[in-house]
């Protein structure tokens, strides 16, 4: 009784572990994925700030690999600061070699000491963990909530 209690225990634990490390889908099985992509693309152009940070942060979301040039485009050329840092944690999300280096090097180069340190903590978090020191803990807040 002891043993199969135990097991069960075992089982739960494995299967409450599988599914709080399996990725999550952001899209439903039945949605038109090239569509939403194409929708996304066309809004990251927008004028629109809002939408335009939105459609970036929802490429990153989906991870979409059609994205990683029009998303590095955005973090070396927009003037908003918030745009950039969008565009930074997208690419961190995407995962693509090119993309994640871009962030890396916006760490050093983006002309505004925010959007550098939200390049620096997307890196850290989502890209290669220990490859930035924070020696402020409240860094990574700020770096959260700006």
């Amino acid at each position: 009784m002891k043993q199969t209690t135990m097991m069960f225990a075992l089982a739960l634990l494995l299967g409450a572990v599988a599914v709080a490390t399996a990725q999550e889908s952001v899209l439903p099985t039945t949605a038109d994925r090239a569509a939403i992509e194409k929708n996304l693309l066309i809004g990251l152009n927008s004028e629109n700030q809002g939408l335009s940070k939105s459609c970036a942060l929802m490429l990153g979301k989906i991870r979409s690999s059609k994205a990683v040039i029009p998303l590095m485009k955005v973090l070396h050329t927009n003037p908003d600061a918030d745009a950039r840092a969008a565009a930074a944690y997208a690419l961190c999300r995407i995962g693509s070699s090119v993309g994640t280096y871009a962030v890396k090097m916006a760490v050093r180069f983006d002309e505004d000491p925010q959007v550098r340190l939200r390049c620096a903590w997307f890196y850290e978090t989502y890209v290669a963990s220990g490859t930035f020191a924070f020696r402020f803990p409240e860094a990574r807040v700020i770096a959260l909530n700006n």
